[in-house]
């Protein structure tokens, strides 16, 4: 073989190596990090581009039931909040690393990556699954973290959800059974907020697949400041479909992830 043809098979095979697999969509959590705390991370691949795509990563809350700890099936440990949650745009790197890039509200009222704040790097363990994966997770500001992802959770990433909704506070959990309302989407995606913090009409507009941003209908009587900047998506945190299932309307604070907009919603 001469020269010119290995070079040719060494480029082949090194190209090869380096192209990444599909990204693993779905949900996965990681070991207890406090208490019974878990971080999940929720993936969703870009149409026609297996490589690239979008994260939903937060921290749940779950109750503590220290004789159940270990034996209840996942779906049975009920989280009860949402301490923090972050959403990243996805880029591939190599084969098994892919880069998370924090996302802002562009101008215009899309999605833009936000140049101004760190990257942090996933690393698979093997191609196909996140299970044994690892994040390096950046924040400004903040303690870098390690977090090694062990199995598939029940959540899932839900398109829009018109419906009842309230919008809670009570990080115990506690408005999860009453029937309280004070937000209204509807069918044609405009989002009604009468709260004491909030009050006015948005209109929400679909960005990227199961990612939306707002944009006020008219002048918001209060709270536009709370709503506007801020990037929302439907979460089944706990699924049980066909069961049963309430999907939660998550408010993703882009500058703050711990002060996250929970939404449970009304059957």
């Amino acid at each position: 073989m001469n020269n010119l043809l290995r070079s040719l098979l060494l480029t082949s095979l090194l190209a090869a190596s380096a192209q990444a697999g599909p990204i693993p969509e779905g949900s996965w959590g990681s070991g207890e990090i406090e208490k019974s705390d878990i971080m999940s991370l929720i993936i969703k691949a870009d149409a026609g581009n297996p490589t690239a795509g979008w994260a939903v990563l937060a921290e749940y809350t779950r109750l503590h039931v220290p004789i159940a700890t270990g034996l209840l099936p996942e779906r049975l440990r009920v989280a009860n909040w949402v301490p923090r949650m972050y959403l990243y745009r996805v880029g591939q790197l190599d084969k098994l690393r892919f880069s998370l890039s924090p996302v802002k509200v562009s101008a215009s009222g899309g999605l833009e990556i936000d140049t101004t704040k760190a990257v942090s790097e996933l690393t698979l363990a093997q191609p196909g699954t996140l299970a044994g994966g690892t994040l390096a997770r950046k924040e400004d500001g903040r303690p870098d973290e390690t977090i090694v992802w062990r199995n598939k959770i029940s959540s899932t990433w839900e398109g829009y959800v018109p419906g009842d909704y309230f919008g809670s506070k009570d990080s115990t959990g506690g408005d999860y059974l009453h029937k309280r309302v004070n937000t209204r989407l509807s069918k044609e995606k405009v989002a009604d907020f009468f709260q004491a913090e909030i009050v006015g009409k948005f209109d929400m507009v679909e960005a990227a697949p199961g990612i939306f941003t707002f944009k006020a209908k008219g002048a918001a009587e209060k709270g536009a400041d709370k709503v506007l900047p801020r990037i929302a998506v439907f979460i089944d945190i706990v699924n049980w479909k066909p069961f049963f299932t309430t999907d939660e309307l998550m408010l993703i604070n882009v500058d703050d992830a711990r002060d996250v907009g929970f939404y449970y919603e009304r059957h």
